[in-house]
């Protein structure tokens, strides 16, 4: 059996991902990241850095008046490197980057180009979904059967102010 047509099909979670993260200009849908009011702060390769530029994002927004706790999402290199690295005696990255975000989640965000620290106090950022991935019947013949996958959704930065990206060097 043949799967890969809807293996890419799936690719809708990565793209409502990057629509929420980057935007989607088709869809009319700004982003997060492009969004944001504050200047991006650079975000080097350098693993060791990121506590400071993790703690000059949170500044930003504390200095906007923007409360926390905070969230941090990850594009897949730095979430990868974020696990797998432990500072000078061993103390897991992940761990001190928890702490600079005053407890807020790191989470795996497929659709960010280096990574995005955004405020938790509620109603910031408004995701409407009105139909989750659903995969339908469409039709069929002897050797083939044609499904559908579909999805509907709109998202809305309502605070631009409440996020803050972190733009990687390269």
């Amino acid at each position: 059996m043949d799967l890969d047509a809807l293996a890419d099909a799936a690719g809708v979670s990565v793209a409502e991902n990057v629509a929420v993260f980057q935007g989607w200009a088709d869809a009319a849908i700004t982003g997060i990241a492009e969004a944001c009011t504050h200047d991006g702060v650079r975000l080097r390769d350098d693993f060791e850095r990121y506590p400071r530029n993790f703690a000059e994002a949170v500044e930003t927004l504390l200095t906007a008046g923007v409360g926390g706790p905070y969230g941090l999402a990850l594009g897949p290199d730095g979430y990868t490197g974020v696990i797998q690295t432990t500072e000078h005696g061993g103390y897991p990255l992940l761990d001190h980057l928890k702490k600079v975000l005053a407890g807020g989640p790191i989470v795996w965000a497929p659709g960010v180009r280096g990574a995005v620290v955004v405020s938790l106090r509620g109603d910031d950022f408004l995701f409407e979904c009105g139909q989750d991935n659903s995969i339908g019947y469409a039709d069929h013949d002897a050797e083939l059967v044609s499904l559908y996958l579909e999805e509907n959704f709109s998202f809305r930065v309502a605070t631009p102010e409440a996020a803050c990206a972190l733009v990687p060097d390269h």
